[in-house]
């Protein structure tokens, strides 16, 4: 199949393409604000989707504290290009999976989550689309300012009691293929689906699990309290999520530590290389 991916250049549409080419799909790629792509998501046209066979949608605007800041800028992207895409797509037959995210089960927290709620309302005006609500991903790429990376680093100043829903980007990546392998989206029993492990960790506990040490604090009121996912109904469909989160934390600080000793070893070798040299 020839697929669109709106977001390529993102954390999860970089996974995702490399996995669909690996499947022996045709990957055509555009995104937000990179002025170096060929095409942009505010061009979207006739002629782009008239030459693919399926659309996964992921570009938008995704920091729900800087939504607040400036909303407007946040509803043009997730929506009035979205909503353009939605209408091309059904006009021309073309199925697309998008992504939401969990912040939908309070939208009227944020702009974003406001932003994505009216996204998953303008797609049902259309149909031919299948929304995937994603809680927590995580993974190799992640953005350095999502709390995983931020933890791993070392770089984590506080955190809250909230409780997170992770699921790894691969897990992720197959569910969206889940959905581009289907020939009609009218025979499933929902219109977005859930996207998670099924089980929240409190942020908390997990810093202190692995031995950090940095104060607790309220969340944002933007932020949700909890976000663990319902995935009964994908797992209808066969999914499961199969990465499990503490052994990628265990593999990643494992990781960490080894590096860390190499540094100081190659350190220890030159200073006293120095010393024996002066």
């Amino acid at each position: 199949m020839k697929i669109l991916i709106t977001g390529d250049k993102g954390f999860i549409g970089r996974h995702l393409r490399q996995s669909l080419i690996s499947d022996g799909h045709i990957v055509l790629g555009i995104d937000i604000n990179n002025e170096n792509d060929r095409y942009n998501i505010r061009d979207i046209n006739e002629n782009i989707i008239l030459n693919v066979d399926r659309i996964v949608h992921l570009a938008a605007l995704a920091d729900v504290r800087a939504s607040m800041k400036d909303p407007n800028k946040w509803y043009e992207t997730n929506v009035s290009y979205s909503v353009n895409l939605f209408r091309l797509a059904a006009k021309y037959k073309v199925p697309v999976v998008y992504a939401s995210s969990s912040t939908v089960k309070e939208w009227w927290k944020s702009p974003y989550g406001t932003s994505k709620k009216v996204m998953e309302d303008m797609s049902r005006v259309y149909g031919r689309s299948v929304g995937l609500r994603f809680s927590n991903v995580y993974g190799d790429g992640a953005r350095g300012s999502m709390l995983l990376p931020k933890l791993l680093s070392g770089q984590l100043q506080y955190c809250t009691n909230h409780i997170r829903d992770f699921v790894h980007v691969d897990d992720v990546v197959n569910a969206i293929k889940l959905f581009l392998n289907m020939d009609n989206f009218e025979r499933l029993n929902k219109l977005v689906y859930q996207v998670g492990t099924g089980k929240g960790v409190k942020i908390s506990d997990l810093v202190k699990k692995y031995g950090f040490d940095v104060p607790v604090k309220d969340g944002d009121v933007s932020e949700m309290a909890d976000n663990t996912a319902d995935i009964a109904e994908l797992s209808k469909l066969g999914w499961t999520a199969k990465q499990d989160l503490d052994k990628y934390l265990k593999r990643k600080l494992n990781g960490n530590t080894k590096f860390k000793d190499y540094i100081q070893g190659l350190l220890s070798k030159i200073t006293r290389f120095w010393s024996n040299w002066y």
